[in-house]
């Protein structure tokens, strides 16, 4: 027989709990959308009567009904998770929230928590001191008699302990803007790659994806993925081919260099042949041509023609070689930048003049590079941060874009706008063209120097930018292990150049 739990008035009387879902500090999009807690699921609360056992029954499997009707046996509460929706006091519904939803948005910026719900990776671990702040609890209460029997008369109810605070961190991030750049990735078959997407002219990241994403809901399941899923190739570096010639370019044009150049296919520096693709023979180009035909022979010689120091110190000035901070002690490896002393040879010299040798730059280092082009020369650093939120949703503290500096000429950058510009109408960027945006960018294929199964992996890139209404959209996109950035990337510039158009043109 069930316990009614029904009790003299005179008998003392106490309160149990049950803790049916915790929450932490928000994390916010750019336009205050929420980027975590936004998965609900029902939980229903049933107290062990007749009535409410019969309503509740036909909502659950068979297993679920076996240990309803041992709980209500035993006298105590069942709670489970369901589909309908109860109102009575017996039996009483209340929507909570998960953390994470499996296929979580910017789960590579986020990170995920430890068994102990702390911070262990991405901004969760870098804010976790503020978000657990902010933590809170979401109970079922109800009534008992002196010796624990449920009061059935004071039904269930439901206690927020700081449950959902609104107080949380809000990121540069446009949530419209990352779904986009995380669809691409899979619906061009990029199981291992990145996109990233700022406002070039605040270098404010709007989206930042990799691929592949790994389910911060269950972390076990894709510890021994071989894909490494943890990874965020988005800020990891990488060699990057051809996306380098408009940096050198860009070097050459400051330092008053044209060259023209007869394209035999090959070229030798001091002994050691470095080829064209396919040893394809371009004839005589000027910088413009050669860039549109990703001429490697040409920029090689152009890099001869450098003061190494002086290009060097460019590349530094585009960021390359060091570290981002994206948060507080949340910061991206800094890559490789060689040093003019170590640069010993002409051979070397002609490496790096098209994106090989040493040099490894990110996908986040080469977007803001490229806003460089787009914003009259000027470099500023990338933002993800842009405010704190107290817990009345109010921002307390914005962070402050950082100062940008001029490191090249106007009359370079509109040289070089043009020349990437054809690239994409003209050249070997054809696949990123579009009748809605006018696209501009650069391919590349680069050998990595890593091996797999006796062949070498190569990382394809496109490197981009184009305006939608007001904002000018700088876009990388990298895969780890691709054909050729032609065919792999340049398609998904184009899909993600018109997935904004659609989005934001009539906005």
């Amino acid at each position: 027989m069930m316990k009614t739990g029904v009790s003299p008035s005179s008998q003392s009387t106490s309160t149990k709990s049950v803790v049916l879902s915790t929450s932490r500090g928000m994390i916010y999009d750019t336009n205050m959308k929420k980027i975590v807690n936004k998965e609900t699921k029902n939980i229903t609360v049933c107290l062990p009567t007749q009535k409410a056992l019969n309503t509740l029954e036909s909502s659950l499997d068979n297993n679920q009904v076996n240990e309803l009707y041992e709980n209500a046996k035993s006298g105590k509460i069942s709670i489970f998770e369901t589909d309908n929706i109860f109102r009575d006091s017996h039996i009483k519904s209340v929507a909570t929230i998960s953390r994470y939803s499996d296929n979580q948005p910017c789960v590579h910026l986020i990170g995920h928590l430890d068994e102990n719900s702390h911070g262990a990776l991405g901004l969760e671990k870098a804010y976790n001191s503020y978000l657990s702040n902010y933590c809170g609890e979401l109970r079922a209460k109800w009534s008992t008699d002196a010796i624990g029997n449920i009061l059935l008369g004071e039904g269930i109810k439901f206690e927020s302990n700081g449950y959902l605070s609104p107080a949380g961190i809000q990121l540069t991030i446009d949530l419209d803007v990352q779904k986009i750049a995380e669809n691409s990735l899979v619906e061009n078959n990029i199981d291992k790659g990145a996109v990233v997407i700022l406002n070039s002219y605040t270098n404010e990241i709007l989206a930042l994806a990799s691929a592949p994403k790994f389910n911060p809901n269950d972390i076990s399941a894709d510890m021994n993925n071989p894909n490494s899923p943890f990874i965020n190739r988005a800020i990891t570096p990488y060699s990057v081919g051809s996306v380098f010639k408009p940096i050198i370019s860009a070097c050459a044009l400051e330092s008053n260099i044209q060259l023209i150049y007869d394209c035999k296919g090959s070229i030798n520096i001091n002994g050691t042949t470095f080829r064209c693709n396919n040893g394809n023979a371009h004839g005589r180009v000027n910088i413009n041509s050669a860039m549109e035909q990703s001429c490697n022979c040409y920029f090689i010689a152009l890099g001869q023609e450098l003061n190494v120091e002086n290009f060097l110190s460019l590349c530094e000035a585009f960021g390359f070689g060091k570290s981002i901070e994206l948060a507080d002690s949340f910061n991206t490896k800094s890559g490789n930048l060689p040093i003019a002393d170590s640069i010993k040879s002409p051979q070397e010299l002609a490496n790096i003049s098209f994106g090989q040798g040493e040099m490894l730059i990110s996908p986040l280092q080469m977007a803001v590079a490229y806003s460089c082009f787009v914003n009259g020369g000027y470099y500023r650093p990338p933002t993800l941060m842009k405010g704190i939120i107290d817990e009345n949703g109010q921002v307390i503290q914005k962070v402050k874009l950082p100062d940008s500096y001029m490191i090249l000429n106007k009359s370079t950058v509109t040289k070089i706008d043009m020349i990437l510009k054809n690239v994409v109408k003209n050249g070997n960027g054809i696949k990123a063209f579009s009748e809605y945006t006018i696209n501009h960018g650069k391919t590349a294929t680069a050998q990595s120097g890593w091996y797999e199964n006796g062949r070498e992996i190569n990382h394809t890139w496109f490197c981009g930018y184009f305006t939608v209404n007001d904002t000018t959209y700088t876009v990388v996109i990298f895969k780890d292990d691709g054909i050729s950035g032609a065919s792999d990337c340049a398609p998904v510039f184009k899909s993600i150049s018109e997935g904004i158009y659609n989005t934001f043109e009539n906005v």
